[in-house]
């Protein structure tokens, strides 16, 4: 069989050309994808702050009743001391008013100088932090802003900016790459953490003689006598998982990559699995005059299904001799293009493993051998007497499991996409672009089927208005349902693809920008900048002239249940623990504001109850947050925050405009000392009755002089800010779709090539009848146009039957936005490509297709 195999393979070196070129293509971007996630997956966080800490205890974000906690480890046989490590958001600025971020997401915090020891940091010049006016930066800083030992630096905290002297200048032993490090008294870092629980981590370091694992168990021991049932609040991390105690709330770049890397895997198989799979299809169809051969001398079903099998074997093996380098190469590439545009650290390495091309190679070849089954098991059915019939005009019939799966396929993506438009179901977190891959595998299921009804209800109907080459290549098309399909099936993949990855984001930022326009009030947004604004702003525009109400916008973290006490009474409220039931538990999305503001600056669609009666002690749910926990108006909630604490409020509202705001509004008053970060992520300002908003505008301007994270502008202005993620994302969306447009074209290109050279017989046909070269080419050029268009009506089809009930669900409009530039000149280039390649393969075609008998009964062989 496998001499066999390599015979038929050596005689068909042209027919399997195709296969060979979709089967590199696919391992190149496959292969690439599967080196990054390997250099994702062995790439390791290294511990910078709590480099010399033997055992961390981290929190998320604080460490309850720290102080209790040290005095117990101090306590421990193995232990030389516990060092507290308090730390908070801060950032530097120049004379110019330029902001220094730290790098690559990573943050620039504040600490006390007594924490230093865990780098350990030691000080290059000048000496530690003696009064509340002076700091210690590190070197990595110090370099940025040119600050040396008795300078001055101005440094952005919650009150705004504030200058202090250079009082030295600390080296750890390995230079951060992650972070910028401030150190003031302990004093001062207390007074500008402004929390109730202000210590993020203690760092435990061990006696010289002492054992790390013992210590581990000691520590853990003691965390879980002290804590009890409460011990999950905080990490007991050692080794390599100090680094994921130090930045549990910064995603590191290797976990940034291998999410982006993921997704992209992810739909270049999947583009890849279609691709192969109907260059497979197409190249053995091409082949069953030679197959209904070998069945007329005594081949069997199974043998011919075989001889395929191992043809695309061989064919796997030598695409995977070029493909897997060439995926290497683009890996290296890509790596390279990540690191120039800081999504990624110089030092993040691309390790090239032997992982990761094995598994490519062998993904591959399984779906090579899956799509090599499909296509031969319809053509080993072929009995030899419908050799000729089936190759001169072949019009398969879909079995009905194909046509069962294929419409069951697409009524769920249907259903799930009604289910969208209606609400009932979240369009975002991938929802969209997932439902365009559903529906693409119900129209491959389908294709032929679809492609003979759109060429019956599109072609058909313009038939007359083509002139005679038009008309023949109409009639061509309607016979020719394979092929036909064949072409479209990637051609919509690429174009439906491309326009949901870069629609989806612009309806999802109109749905954004329409529900804040409903939901704001005031007249001013102030918006954040880097880590946050300041608390201290929000405070000052309020008393400025001409302004009505002012408040922060401040995220906590927490959860929420129902406060139920046991014996139906009254639960507690503030402060109080409340011991009572607790079901169910929901991990909302919290923000506080100052609670006699709220009704003057927002305006949240107000289901039951009143905004006017928040207070210190009430707060206000959302429609679905308030479903799911069972409540109304007058019941109580309870709040789990993240630092330990716990308080009970009374539901004093409950508002229908929840969506991209938030599940429960909570009075700043209590919630404020339990943020992880003293920064607002907005400012929401209204201007008084007559007075003049231009003048409190510029106030805002100019009161952000003092706090470089705001960004004053007018109302219905964004609130977020772009992060390296958010930019990270967007550069492997851009890097994603070229690859996959490129690959889709070449496949297309491969296809057609294929396609037209496999018509010699019906050239030589229609130079016998009298065709001229010319006209031949002309029909194969509207071929090309009508089948692109076609597609493009396909693609149109199912990108809006993603888009539009994603803008109904987002704007309540069903004209959805859209991506102008890029998807006209993928619909143009579309046209300009089919149109090349035919004429091209048209043109090779007929100089081996010469319109006489002998010329007929070479292409005939």
């Amino acid at each position: 069989m496998l001499r066999l195999a390599w015979r038929t393979l050596s005689g068909r070196r042209a027919s399997w050309a195709a296969s060979f070129v979709a089967l590199v293509l696919a391992l190149v971007m496959t292969t690439a994808c599967a080196v990054l996630l390997e250099s994702s997956t062995r790439a390791g966080s290294s511990a910078e702050r709590y480099a010399a800490a033997d055992v961390v205890v981290g929190g998320q974000p604080f460490v309850p009743r720290a102080e209790e906690l040290r005095a117990v480890l101090d306590r421990l046989p193995s232990v030389e001391r516990a060092v507290p490590e308090l730390s908070f958001p801060t950032t530097a600025v120049d004379a110019s008013g330029r902001t220094f971020e730290a790098p690559w997401d990573g943050p620039s915090l504040g600490h006390a100088w007594e924490s230093a020891v865990l780098g350990p940091f030691t000080l290059r010049s000048g000496r530690a932090p003696a009064g509340d006016q002076e700091v210690v930066l590190d070197s990595a800083l110090a370099e940025r802003l040119d600050a040396g030992v008795g300078g001055t630096v101005r440094l952005s905290g919650a009150d705004g900016l504030r200058s202090y002297r250079v009082s030295g200048i600390a080296d750890p032993p390995r230079k951060p790459a992650r972070q910028y490090a401030v150190f003031h008294t302990a004093r001062e870092a207390r007074r500008l953490a402004d929390s109730a629980e202000s210590v993020r981590a203690l760092g435990v370091r061990a006696e010289d003689e002492a054992d790390p694992a013992a210590l581990r168990r000691q520590v853990e021991k003691a965390v879980d006598d002290l804590y009890g049932d409460d011990a999950g609040a905080v990490v007991v991390a050692s080794g390599a998982g100090r680094a994921d105690a130090e930045f549990w709330d910064v995603p590191s770049p290797a976990s940034v990559l291998s999410s982006l890397v993921g997704t992209f895997g992810a739909l270049s198989l999947f583009v890849a699995g279609f691709v192969v799979s109907g260059t497979l299809t197409l190249a053995v169809a091409g082949r069953l005059t030679e197959i209904g051969l070998l069945r007329a001398v005594a081949a069997t079903k199974g043998q011919i299904r075989r001889m395929i099998a191992v043809e695309v074997l061989l064919v796997s093996v030598a695409a995977a001799l070029l493909g897997v380098p060439g995926g290497i190469g683009v890996a290296a590439l890509l790596h390279r293009l990540l690191v120039s545009g800081e999504v990624l650290p110089p030092s993040f390495p691309l390790a090239v493993g032997p992982v990761a091309p094995w598994a490519t190679v062998g993904l591959a070849a399984v779906v090579a051998q899956l799509a090599a089954f499909a296509a031969a098991r319809r053509a080993s059915r072929v009995r030899p007497v419908e050799v000729l019939r089936e190759s001169a005009a072949p019009a398969p019939r879909l079995g009905w499991r194909r046509v069962l799966l294929g419409v069951c396929v697409l009524a769920g993506a249907g259903a799930c996409l009604g289910a969208v438009a209606a609400g009932r179901l979240d369009g975002g977190g991938g929802t969209a672009e997932s439902m365009v891959l559903v529906l693409m595998v119900g129209v491959a299921l389908l294709a032929p089927l679809i492609c003979r009804v759109a060429g019956a209800v599109l072609l058909v109907p313009v038939r007359p208005l083509l002139p005679r080459d038009g008309a023949l290549a109409v009639r061509n098309l309607l016979r020719q349902n394979v092929r036909l399909a064949a072409t479209v099936t990637p051609l919509v993949l690429s174009v439906s693809l491309t326009g949901t990855l870069l629609c989806v984001p612009l309806v999802t930022s109109q749905g954004e920008e329409r529900a804040e326009r409903q939901r704001l009030v005031a007249d001013h947004v102030v918006s954040a900048a880097g880590p946050g604004i300041g608390t201290g702003y929000a405070e000052r525009a309020a008393r400025l002239p001409g302004v009505a109400a002012a408040s922060g916008q401040l995220s906590v973290g927490g959860e929420l249940s129902r406060a139920d006490s046991e014996d139906g009474d009254a639960a507690p409220l503030i402060g109080d623990s409340g011991d009572g039931d607790a079901a169910p538990l929901i991990g909302g999305s919290l923000v506080a504001m100052r609670a006699e503001a709220v009704p003057r600056l927002l305006d949240l669609g107000v289901r039951r109850g009143s905004l006017d009666r928040l207070d210190g002690t009430s707060v206000a749910l959302g429609d679905s947050a308030a479903a799911d926990l069972g409540v109304s108006v007058g019941d109580r909630v309870r709040v789990d925050w993240d630092d330990g604490g716990r308080d009970t409020y009374r539901v004093a509202a409950v508002y229908s405009r929840d969506r991209g705001f938030a599940d429960a509004l909570l009075p700043r008053a209590s919630a404020a000392r339990h943020a992880a970060a003293p920064l607002d992520d907005s400012v929401l300002v209204r201007t008084a009755p007559g007075a003049d908003r231009g003048a409190v505008e510029r106030q805002l301007r100019s009161l952000a002089s003092d706090f470089p994270g705001a960004r004053a502008g007018g109302g219905g202005g964004g609130t977020g800010n772009a992060s390296g993620s958010g930019a990270a994302a967007g550069l492997f969306v851009l890097l994603l779709l070229t690859m996959i447009n490129l690959f889709t074209a070449v496949s297309v290109v491969n296809t057609l090539s294929m396609a037209t050279a496999g018509r010699r017989r019906e050239f030589a046909l229609l130079r016998l009848a009298g065709a001229q070269s010319a006209q031949v080419l002309r029909m194969l050029a509207w071929e090309a146009l009508l089948t692109c268009a076609v597609a493009l009506l396909l693609a149109v089809v199912v990108c809006g039957s993603v888009l539009v009930p994603l803008s109904i669900a987002l704007t309540g409009s069903a004209v959805p936005a859209l991506a102008g530039g890029p998807l006209t000149a993928l619909a143009a280039g579309a046209p300009v490509l089919t149109v090349t390649t035919v004429t091209l393969a048209g043109l090779l075609a007929l100089r081996s297709s010469a319109a006489t008998p002998g010329g007929l009964a070479k292409a005939v062989s």
